[in-house]
């Protein structure tokens, strides 16, 4: 099979829907597949690599909002008429993603409608006005994209629902949820025993510095643990527009001794020491398709603490193999935390439920077959789960 990747996000990845488009690619390629990857290159000239057995190819991107993606989507077309004899499936990523015109199937796979994300997003900053600004434009693109795809999947049942907001039923959307490299990030190799110390340790959160991520949430909670355990401290691995306003608000609040802003960990070796390091992980999001990150930790078998919220949903059980805590609710967040901290036990029990969870659904060879199923449906023109892919795009590309 020949899989052309399109997205809007940097490779290497640096963040959630890069590592999904990434790792999926690398299952392809251990699986005797070719892929290319199309995606976000500089204002000057498009650029292809090879990395790790695939061809990724940069193309041009002028950053000229709220017409950007429009924009980009016109060097995108370039490069895929070039490769088009070659490929048998594209394989688009949403948001920020343009429909290419092809005779060759199309295959969308939504990480998170901009519709829903861009409505938990609060106006309360320059960045969060200028992301209800765009919404807009991203909305409509994202119209145009779904209606002409051949085939849809989504991360999440909770994304898959959110879709009906763009006409789309239910029952037209395969659920292949996201996956995980569980013998990459795993747990320590030898068992170290925690202590009954629990004033001692960190909390893991690994996410980009963006609204609707819920740092801020995550600062509050910081503090009411803090006044339980006054020596524990937050961790904070990732980076992204937000961070010059949350290093303020942590100064602010007088938590530099607690809580540390890492910046982007691109060793992922290192990554996965400090999963297995943790205490436990916290994932304060108040929106999400289905986050990588949270899994990864529960590969590790980590207890998590995260916000009920989207895909979390589909993957934690409260009390079975992590906890889960409103949005919006710092308190609750809190005593989740300092419930973990309390209780030893507790934080083992969950940490083996997450592992066994995620090896038994969320690995990437459970997740890669599925798209292989559905990329085969989709040049055979065959059908998958009872939905029609006949091959004819509902663009009239087909």
């Amino acid at each position: 099979m020949r899989i052309c990747m399109i997205a809007s996000t940097p490779i290497p990845p640096r963040e959630g829907i890069g590592h999904y488009t990434w790792n999926l690619s690398r299952f392809l390629v251990r699986q005797g597949h070719q892929v290319q990857i199309i995606t976000r290159g500089q204002a000057g000239q498009t650029t292809r690599e090879q990395l790790e057995g695939m061809t990724v190819w940069r193309a041009t991107f002028l950053p000229v909002y709220p017409v950007h993606v429009h924009l980009h989507g016109l060097f995108v077309e370039r490069i895929v008429r070039r490769l088009e004899p070659e490929v048998d499936v594209f394989h688009l990523h949403s948001p920020l993603v343009s429909l290419p015109k092809t005779r060759r199937p199309v295959l969308v796979t939504v990480h998170t409608p901009m519709q829903a994300d861009t409505a938990a997003v609060s106006a309360d900053s320059a960045l969060g006005w200028a992301i209800k600004l765009q919404a807009p434009f991203s909305i409509q693109l994202e119209r145009r994209l779904f209606a002409g795809a051949d085939a849809l999947t989504a991360v999440a049942h909770s994304v898959a629902k959110e879709l009906a907001a763009y006409g789309i039923r239910r029952e037209q959307v395969h659920v292949l949820g996201n996956g995980v490299d569980t013998e990459m990030f795993s747990p320590a190799p030898t068992h170290v025993d925690e202590g009954r110390d629990t004033e001692q340790g960190f909390a893991l959160t690994v996410a980009r510095l963006a609204p609707r991520k819920g740092l801020g949430d995550l600062l509050k909670c910081a503090e009411l643990v803090i006044k339980r355990h006054p020596n524990f401290r937050f961790l904070i691995a990732g980076d992204g527009p937000a961070a010059g306003e949350l290093r303020a608000e942590i100064a602010r609040r007088r938590l530099q001794n607690h809580v540390t802003l890492l910046g982007h960990v691109s060793d992922r070796q290192r990554l996965i020491r400090l999963y297995r390091r943790a205490r436990l992980f916290v994932h304060p999001a108040h929106y999400e398709g289905l986050p990588t990150v949270l899994l990864e930790a529960m590969a590790c078998a980590k207890p998590v603490v995260t916000t009920a919220v989207s895909g979390a949903l589909d993957v934690v059980k409260h009390g079975h193999n992590g906890l889960l805590a409103p949005p919006y609710a710092p308190n609750q967040l809190a005593d989740a935390v300092c419930g973990l901290l309390d209780d030893p036990a507790l934080r083992r029990r969950l940490g083996a439920a997450a592992r066994e969870t995620v090896q038994t659904c969320f690995s990437w060879q459970t997740v890669g077959q599925g798209y292989l199923d559905c990329y085969r449906a989709l040049v055979d023109g065959t059908e998958l789960d009872g939905a029609r892919l006949d091959g004819t795009s509902r663009n009239g590309n087909g």
